[in-house]
């Protein structure tokens, strides 16, 4: 017997046909029947305004009904809407409580506690401190922060990223378009709300506090995977006619057993390879946010093994990631 299609994936037919009411009055009704998979995919709705206006309110309360549902993904994400303060208030202690439940049943949230455990953080998730940064260069203003991560937290990332990997893309400076391009030759992602776990909120909370920045000012979390031959060749990180500009940007080394790949910034003679957990931050503006053309740097060729960073862009103001990275 072949089981039927679920109801998710028999709306997302009809929303590809164009018949926007039939697939939101299917997966309503199934989400009101305590579906699972349909209270998922409408809080994924209610999340990109798409079809359905933007709502994370109605998100959150969806994911946590899908959670309680048995839906790992509900669960899971409703800990990080929590954690964020996503259509509700921020509760870091809530946030934790609700990954202890699920891990009495789901292994991958029990490992997201364990890591969690093992980190010394405040009650709102923020590291209780941070290693202090090393001036490399005063311009263009570079610094190494070490073991900013620990090795179980680097792995955890290149776990969570290495399914989602796609080719990467650049920003074209003229169009400011995305699209692949052979200066950037690695595989990516990107781990957006939807995407990351508690334990990268932390992360990312943490990268906020070695930075002196706010967590709501970084982009998501993208993470890289270079093989040999693969390199980024010479640029800056800045964006073509951006308001909110890239002010700053931290690379963090996830692995070690590759060769080559340093990180290398010619106006200050410098060329960086972090052990595991170790972190290069710099900033890409100089006072008054124009582009420190000074800041320019590349991604050497890794000449064996593969090489994975993550890198966090941190803007001059708040940055809104909800519309940027569909799930």
């Amino acid at each position: 017997m072949i089981a039927a299609d679920p109801v998710s994936r028999q709306a997302q037919r009809l929303l590809q046909a164009g018949e926007i009411d039939r697939a939101a009055q299917l997966l309503s009704g199934a989400a009101q029947r305590g579906d699972p998979d349909a209270l998922h995919e409408l809080a994924l709705w209610h999340v990109y305004g798409n079809p359905v206006p933007r709502n994370f309110a109605v998100a959150r309360a969806l994911f946590e009904r899908a959670g309680a549902a048995g839906h790992r993904g509900g669960a899971l994400t409703h800990a990080v809407f929590v954690a964020m303060g996503a259509g509700g208030p921020a509760d870091w202690r809530q946030a934790v409580a609700l990954l202890d439940a699920a891990a009495q049943k789901d292994p991958v949230a029990r490992h997201q506690r364990e890591l969690i455990a093992a980190m010394t953080l405040d009650t709102d998730g923020s590291p209780a401190g941070v290693p202090a940064i090393e001036v490399q260069s005063a311009s263009p203003r570079v610094g190494v922060v070490r073991a900013l991560f620990t090795p179980a937290e680097c792995a955890h990332v290149i776990e969570l990223s290495r399914p989602r990997l796609q080719p990467s893309i650049v920003v074209d400076s003229r169009t400011g378009r995305e699209a692949p391009n052979p200066i950037r030759t690695s595989e990516g992602t990107v781990l957006g709300p939807i995407q990351q776990d508690l334990v990268v909120h932390a992360l990312n909370l943490r990268i906020a506090a070695a930075s002196g920045t706010r967590v709501r000012q970084g982009e998501p979390l993208s993470v890289l995977r270079y093989a040999p031959g693969q390199q980024y060749r010479l640029h800056h990180d800045c964006l073509p006619g951006e308001a909110n500009q890239r002010t700053s940007t931290l690379i963090a080394y996830l692995n070690d057993g590759y060769a080559g790949g340093a990180t290398e910034f010619p106006a200050a003679s410098i060329a960086f390879r972090g052990e595991i957990g170790d972190a290069v931050l710099f900033a890409n503006t100089i006072d008054d946010r124009r582009v420190d053309e000074r800041s320019r740097h590349a991604g050497l060729p890794v000449t064996s093994g593969e090489k994975w960073v993550c890198t966090r862009w941190i803007r001059a103001h708040d940055f809104d990631p909800w519309g940027a990275y569909p799930a």
